[in-house]
C-alpha cells in the first residue's frame, strides 16, 4: 500500500516572495505509506508489529527530538467508519531527521482493539503537539476474542494423600487459547487449584496455593509443572481440579476432577498371599502384607505401640472373636513403607463359615480399621472342625485260643485333619477294645501302644499291637481305636473304629490215627502200646513245661458204660507238635483184672488245663476184650489189597535186616510191575471236592463235607474266571484278595463280583472254570476249608456246575499237586523218607489209573472212596520232597497203568489183586470166597 499525504502550513509560513523564484509546496509535510504485509486476522488487545515503509513527500524534513517530535501511530475504525482508537501506540521513527523525498521502514507496534470485530487500521504520522499526518490506505483486519484456556494433565496424581500435608503434583499444561500466558507483569498466569466434596458439588476450597509457570507460554505449546498442593486437613474423599489463573483478570476453565482421598494420620492396608485351610482350635500363622498408607510412622515400641491383631465374625455378622492375639512389628515402618508379619491367628473353638478381618491395632487408642482410608484383610473362611479320625489295615481273618497272647501288624493312616502327639500332656496312643458276641465290653480300656512320634494328617504307620485272647470260647471282636489321654477316644467323636472278628477256641483240637490195641487181651496184662496223634489246632502242643499236653486214656465198661479207670497213665509226647503234624506216643497201658468186653477211650490233655474231650474233640474209641487166655488172628486194619503201609514204613526202615528204598517197596507189593512217565498229553487229575464226596462215612481227617449252594474263591494273587461253553472267553478278573461267589440257581451258575463294595452279578452260565493269575497264589474255596479252621486253598483250577441247585466243585490239578496233597493225610509224614516215596508212587498211579474221560466229570473223589485229598492243606516239605523225587512216574503192568491199592497194615500178607472188587462173592456157609483172574493180576 502507498499513499502519498501532503499537508500546508499557515499562511504566515507560505508567504510568497515578489520578484523572488517561487517554491513548490512551501511548509507542507507529507508522507508516503507502503504496508507489504498487514495480518487478517488478529486477537483482541495483542500486541504484534507491521513493517512500515515511509516516504516523506513533504517539504519539511521529520525530527524526531524537541518537543514536537515526529513518531509513527495509528488509528482504528470500525466497520461503519467511526474511529475507535485514535490515539494509536506510537512507533519512533530514528534518531536521524528524515528529509523531503528520503525513505525509511519502521516496525510499527499495534495494539488490537478490545472489542472483537471487523475493524479497519490505518497508519499515520503525528507531529506531537502540531498536528496528524495525512493517514495511509486503509486496511481490513479481523478482531477475534482473547481466549484464556487450557489442557491439564496430571501425572501420576495420587490416589491418596496424608490430611493436611503438602504435596507435589506434576502437570502437564497446553496452551490452547489464543493468548500468550505472560509470567510477568501486573496480571501473570499462574498455576492453582480448587477442591471439591466427593460429589464434586462443593467446593471445600477455592485459591489454592499457586506456581509460577518459569516462562512466557505462547498458544499451542506445553509446559510441565510441579505443582504444590496442599490437602485437606479432614480426612476423606474429595476432587482436586487444576485451573489457571489470570491474576487480577480471570480464571482459565479447570481440570477434569481427580479423586483423592485425604488419609488420616495412621491408616493401613493389609493383603496376604494365601491363608492357609484352619481347623477348629489351632492357631496358624497368616503371612501378612502391610503397608502404611497414613500419614504417620508406625511405632513398634514405646506409648501407644501398633500391633496386629484380628476379628472373627460368623456368617451372620456376630462377633465371635474381637480381640485376637497381637503379633507385635518388627520395626517402625514410615508412611509408604511396607512389612511383612507372621500374624499368629487362633481360630474359633467351633467349625463354620466365618470371616477373618485382619487389622492393626493402636494399643491404648483403636483399631486402625475404624479410619478412613484403611483396608482392614476380611477373608471368608470355612474353619475345619477339628477331627481325630483313622482308618485301619488289619488281617482278614483271626483265630485265638483260651488267653493266648498274640500280636498283630497294624497300619493306621491318620484320615483326620489334626496332627497326632506322641508326647505332651495329650499324647495319642493306640488301643482296643474287646466285644462279645452280643456287644458288651469284655475288655475296655486295652493296653497302650505309643505313636513313636507324631503322626500329620494323611501319613500312615504300621504298628506291633499285643493283646490277650479271652480265656473263654466264642466269637469276640477287637475293636482298634486311637485314645488322646485325658481327653477322649477317637471313637467318642464318630471317628470308626477298626473291628476285627474272631473266634476263641481253647485251643485243643486234635486227632488220632493208627493205634496198636489189641482186640484181644489177657486179664490184668500190662501192655506197650503206640497212638498215632495229630494235632488239628493251631497252636503248637508243649511237650514239656508248666501245661505240657500228654496223652492219655480212659477205660469204659462197653456194655455198662462204667468208667473203670478215668485217670490213666500219661503217654509223653516225643517232641512239641506243631500245628498239622503228627506224632506217635508209645503208652503203657495197665488193662482191667476182669474178663469183659471194654472200651480204651484215647484222649489228650494238656495238664491243668483240660481234657481234650472236654472242648469236645472226640475221643478214640477201641473196643477189646479181657479174656482169660490169647488169641491172634486176622490180616490188621484195613481192605489187605495192595501196598502195606505200616509195612512199607517197617521196610524202609530195615526190619527185614536191610533198608528198602521206596522203589523196592512198591516192587515188593505189586511184583512184575514198572515206573513209567505218565502220559505228558493228560496232564491234570479232576477231584470231587463237593457231594457226595467228604460225606462222614467217608471223610478225612478234618477235611469238610461240601453240600451248598454257593461258593466263595479268594486269592492273594487274584484270578480269571472262564466261561467252559464259549471256549474258555473270558467273564472277568479278581484282583489280589477280592472274592467272588458263584451260586447254583435254577439250573444255571451266577458269578458274582467282589471287586467292589456293593457284589455285582456278572452273568449267569452253565459251567464256569476259575484260573489262578499266579499259579503261586492258589485258590480258597472258602467253603471246604478245614474243620480245625485252615483255609482251603487248592492247586490248579476249579470247575463249577450247577447239580440240581447245588454247586458241583472239581478241583483240576497235576497229578504231582494233586499227590502232594494226599501223602500226609494218607500216612504221617513223620515217617520214612522212602516210605513216603512209595506212597507218592501208590497215590500217583492209583490216580491216574482212575481216569474216567468223557464218561464222567470227575476221576476221583477227595475222600476214602478213593484218596484223602485235601489241597495245600497236606503239604509239607518232608511230603513235598517225596513229591519231586518221584516226580511224574506210575506204576505199570504190561505198559498200562496200575490201580495201586494200599492199606494201614495187612497182618503180613496181602490178598491177591484177583479177590477184590466184583470177584468176592459170600459163600453158602459165610466165608469169603473169590475167583481170581491170572491174566489181570491187578485190576484198574
Amino acid at each position: 500500500m502507498r499513499l502519498i499525504a501532503r499537508i500546508a502550513l499557515p499562511a504566515v509560513l507560505a508567504c510568497l516572495l515578489a520578484g523572488s523564484p517561487a517554491l513548490a509546496n512551501p511548509g507542507v509535510f507529507g508522507a508516503a505509506y507502503s504496508t507489504p504485509t498487514v495480518p487478517a486476522t488478529i486477537v483482541a488487545t495483542a500486541t504484534f508489529q507491521v513493517s512500515v515503509s515511509l516516504t516523506n513527500t513533504g517539504d519539511e524534513p521529520w525530527t524526531t527530538g524537541g518537543s514536537n517530535p515526529v513518531n509513527l501511530s495509528y488509528h482504528w475504525y470500525d466497520a461503519a467508519g467511526t474511529p475507535q482508537v485514535w490515539e494509536g501506540a506510537r512507533t519512533f521513527i530514528g534518531s536521524i531527521p528524515v528529509v523531503p523525498l528520503a525513505k525509511i521502514t519502521v516496525n510499527a507496534n499495534v495494539v488490537a482493539p478490545a472489542a472483537a470485530g471487523q475493524y479497519t487500521l490505518r497508519f499515520a504520522l503525528v507531529k506531537e503537539g502540531v498536528t496528524w499526518f495525512e493517514p495511509g490506505a486503509p486496511a481490513l483486519v479481523t478482531v477475534q476474542p482473547a481466549i484464556l484456556t487450557a489442557s491439564y494433565v496430571a501425572q501420576t496424581p495420587p490416589q491418596a494423600a496424608p490430611a493436611g500435608n503438602a504435596i507435589q503434583i506434576a502437570v502437564a499444561l497446553t496452551n490452547s487459547g489464543n493468548q500468550t500466558w505472560s509470567v510477568a507483569g501486573s496480571n501473570p498466569v499462574n498455576l492453582t487449584y480448587h477442591w471439591y466434596d466427593a460429589t464434586g458439588n462443593t467446593v471445600i476450597s477455592w485459591d489454592g496455593l499457586r506456581t509460577a509457570l518459569g516462562a512466557d507460554v505462547a498458544p499451542t505449546t506445553s509446559k510441565t509443572v510441579t505443582a504444590n498442593v496442599l490437602v485437606p486437613k479432614d480426612p476423606g474423599q474429595y476432587q482436586l481440579r487444576f485451573a489457571l489463573v489470570k491474576e487480577g483478570v480471570t480464571w482459565f476453565p479447570p481440570s477434569v476432577p481427580l479423586p483423592i482421598f485425604a488419609q488420616a494420620a495412621y491408616v493401613a492396608q493389609v493383603t496376604v498371599n494365601a491363608v492357609p485351610p484352619m481347623i477348629a482350635g489351632g492357631t496358624y500363622t497368616v503371612v501378612a502384607n502391610l503397608k502404611n498408607t497414613g500419614a504417620a510412622a508406625w511405632n513398634f515400641a514405646g506409648a501407644n505401640p501398633i500391633a496386629v491383631s484380628y476379628h472373627w465374625h460368623d456368617a451372620s455378622g456376630n462377633t465371635v472373636v474381637w480381640d485376637g492375639l497381637r503379633t507385635p512389628l518388627a520395626a517402625d515402618i514410615a508412611p509408604g513403607a511396607t512389612a511383612t508379619a507372621n500374624v499368629k491367628v487362633a481360630t474359633p473353638q467351633m467349625g463354620g463359615t466365618y470371616t477373618l478381618t485382619v487389622d492393626l491395632v493402636r494399643d491404648g487408642i483403636g483399631w486402625l480399621g475404624g479410619t478412613g482410608g484403611s483396608q482392614p484383610l476380611r477373608v471368608p473362611l470355612t474353619v475345619d472342625t477339628a477331627r481325630f479320625a483313622a482308618s485301619y489295615g488289619i488281617p482278614q481273618q483271626l483265630d485265638t485260643f483260651w488267653a493266648e497272647q498274640k500280636t498283630l501288624s497294624v497300619q493306621i493312616t491318620n484320615t483326620g485333619n489334626q496332627t497326632w502327639s506322641g508326647a505332651g500332656p495329650n499324647p495319642v496312643n493306640v488301643s482296643y477294645h474287646i466285644f462279645d458276641s452280643a456287644g458288651q465290653a469284655v475288655l475296655w480300656d486295652g493296653p497302650r501302644t505309643a505313636l513313636g512320634a507324631d503322626m500329620a494328617p494323611g501319613t500312615a504307620r504300621a504298628f506291633t499291637v499285643g493283646f490277650t485272647a479271652p480265656s473263654a470260647s466264642g466269637i469276640y471282636t477287637l475293636a482298634f481305636d486311637l485314645v488322646r489321654e485325658g481327653v477322649g477316644w477317637f471313637a467318642d467323636s464318630g471317628a470308626p473304629q477298626g473291628r476285627l472278628p474272631f473266634s476263641v477256641t481253647s485251643g485243643l483240637n486234635g486227632g488220632y490215627g493208627m493205634t496198636t490195641t489189641p482186640a484181644q487181651v489177657t486179664i490184668g496184662a500190662t501192655v506197650d502200646l503206640s497212638v498215632n496223634v495229630i494235632n488239628y489246632s493251631g497252636k503248637t502242643w508243649p511237650a514239656a513245661g508248666a501245661n505240657p499236653v500228654h496223652l492219655g486214656y480212659h477205660i469204659i465198661g462197653a456194655n455198662s458204660g462204667t468208667t473203670y479207670v478215668w485217670d490213666g497213665a500219661r503217654g509223653t509226647l516225643p517232641t512239641d507238635v506243631k500245628p498239622g503234624t503228627q506224632t506217635t506216643v508209645p503208652m503203657r497201658v495197665q488193662l482191667p483184672a476182669n474178663t469183659g468186653d471194654y472200651i480204651l477211650a484215647w484222649d489228650l490233655v494238656q495238664e491243668g488245663v483240660a481234657w481234650f474231650s472236654q472242648v469236645n474233640v472226640p475221643m478214640k474209641n477201641e473196643p477189646f476184650t479181657v479174656v482169660s487166655g490169647v488169641v491172634f488172628y486176622g490180616s490188621g486194619f484195613g481192605h489187605g489189597v495192595g501196598m502195606s503201609q505200616y509195612g512199607a514204613n517197617g521196610l524202609a526202615y530195615g526190619v527185614t535186616g536191610r533198608p528198602y528204598t521206596g522203589e523196592q517197596i512198591v516192587a515188593q507189593y505189586f511184583p512184575g510191575t514198572t515206573l513209567q512217565f505218565g502220559d505228558a498229553a493228560r496232564p491234570y487229575n479232576r477231584v470231587l471236592l463237593s457231594q457226595p464226596s467228604s460225606q462222614s462215612r467217608y471223610r478225612c481227617g478234618t477235611n469238610r463235607y461240601f453240600d451248598g449252594y454257593f461258593g466263595d474263591v479268594i486269592s492273594n494273587g487274584g484270578f480269571r474266571v472262564l466261561d467252559e461253553s464259549k471256549a474258555n472267553a473270558e467273564i472277568g478278573r479278581a484282583t489280589p484278595g477280592a472274592k467272588w461267589q458263584f451260586v447254583a440257581s435254577n439250573g444255571v451258575v451266577e458269578a458274582w463280583s467282589s471287586n467292589t463294595a456293593t457284589p455285582t452279578l456278572v452273568g449267569t452260565f452253565t459251567s464256569v472254570a476259575v484260573v489262578p493269575l499266579d499259579p503261586g497264589n492258589p485258590l480258597r474255596f472258602v467253603q471246604k476249608d478245614q474243620l480245625d479252621g485252615r483255609p482251603g486253598f487248592y492247586r490248579g483250577n476249579l470247575r463249577f456246575t450247577n447239580l440240581g441247585n447245588t454247586l458241583r466243585a472239581i478241583n483240576a490239578v497235576s497229578y504231582d499237586d494233586y499227590v502232594r496233597g494226599v501223602i500226609s493225610f494218607e500216612m504221617p509224614n513223620t515217617w520214612a523218607a522212602e516210605a513216603l516215596k512209595a506212597q507218592a508212587y501208590a497215590a500217583r498211579s492209583y490216580a491216574y489209573a482212575s481216569y474216567r474221560g468223557v464218561a464222567r466229570d470227575y476221576d476221583v473223589s477227595d475222600d476214602q472212596a478213593d484218596q484223602c485229598y485235601a489241597g495245600v492243606t497236606a503239604e509239607g516239605p518232608r511230603t513235598d520232597l517225596a513229591v519231586a523225587l518221584t516226580a511224574g512216574k506210575i506204576v505199570t503192568w504190561n505198559n498200562a497203568p496200575v490201580k495201586t491199592y494200599f492199606a494201614s497194615s495187612s497182618g503180613g500178607y496181602t490178598k491177591d489183586f484177583g479177590c477184590w472188587g466184583t470177584r468176592v462173592v459170600r459163600s453158602a456157609s459165610g466165608t469169603w470166597i473169590c475167583t481170581p483172574d491170572a491174566s489181570q493180576p491187578f485190576l484198574a
